[in-house]
């Protein structure tokens, strides 16, 4: 696995350009949120691409009309194309993950696959003295999640002047959470995120990268992590004995 900052000048700039496979794309953005240096040489890299890129449209006399890019309009108008890229991306990463499987990752996909999930109510009691928490959010109901914010919160207020840790990962439909214009969660759970250092959110590229194909994209921000795949993630906590929750 490539660590945070030994990513060349030539490897940022295929990022910023999108010529990435979604894995890799999804591997950079998951250091870049742990690693300030990092996040500081994408931004100078971008910085300097978009400086170039003016002064040769102004050497040939041409205005550059700098729109942000909008997957949710991308998808729309070529959701055809995205979702072939998608499927694409997808098979390759499960044929990655298929050869080089360990016994973590298989754990980790079926305790995902069969796990079932626990009622917000039994979480303090499933947590007992436990310090590593990975919680995966696999399902998302915006009328009943009010409670596992609350529930997570007390969790983190009870237990924060321990070595106590928790993880949240979303993935499959619980991604819908950490839609910063669709839910209303979504600001919540950020905002736990700054108040507790040890408490992260971590969202499954793979389940975004399937909601984006079915022309439904999901907005996250900027202080959600995110992970090549809930099952690789899961997989790495659970291998450091941390306690796996689902809800």
């Amino acid at each position: 696995m490539r660590k945070k900052n030994t990513y060349s000048d030539e490897y940022i700039s295929a990022f910023i350009d999108g010529e990435l496979e979604s894995e890799e794309r999804a591997r950079l953005l998951f250091d870049e949120e742990k690693d300030e240096s990092l996040a500081q040489r994408i931004n100078e890299t971008r910085m300097l691409k978009e400086k170039v890129q003016l002064t040769y449209a102004d050497i040939g006399g041409r205005r550059v009309e700098n729109k942000p890019f909008s997957c949710a309009a991308f998808v729309s108008r070529h959701r055809a194309l995205a979702a072939s890229f998608v499927l694409l991306s997808m098979a390759a990463m499960m044929f990655v993950y298929d050869v080089s499987d360990d016994d973590n990752l298989i754990i980790a996909r079926q305790l995902i696959n069969s796990t079932e999930p626990l009622p917000v109510s039994s979480i303090d009691d499933a947590v007992g003295d436990n310090q590593h928490v990975v919680i995966n959010v696999s399902q998302y109901d915006p009328k009943s999640f009010s409670e596992t914010i609350d529930a997570i919160e007390a969790l983190l207020d009870s237990r924060k002047k321990s070595s106590f840790e928790l993880e949240v990962v979303a993935n499959a439909q619980g991604v819908k959470v950490l839609d910063a214009e669709t839910s209303r969660h979504a600001d919540q759970l950020s905002l736990l995120a700054s108040r507790f250092d040890n408490f992260e959110v971590v969202a499954c590229a793979k389940s975004l990268a399937e909601l984006a194909a079915a022309g439904d994209p999901i907005q996250l921000m900027r202080s959600i992590m995110i992970t090549p795949s809930a099952a690789e993630q899961v997989a790495r906590r659970t291998a450091a004995g941390w306690l796996y929750l689902k809800i």
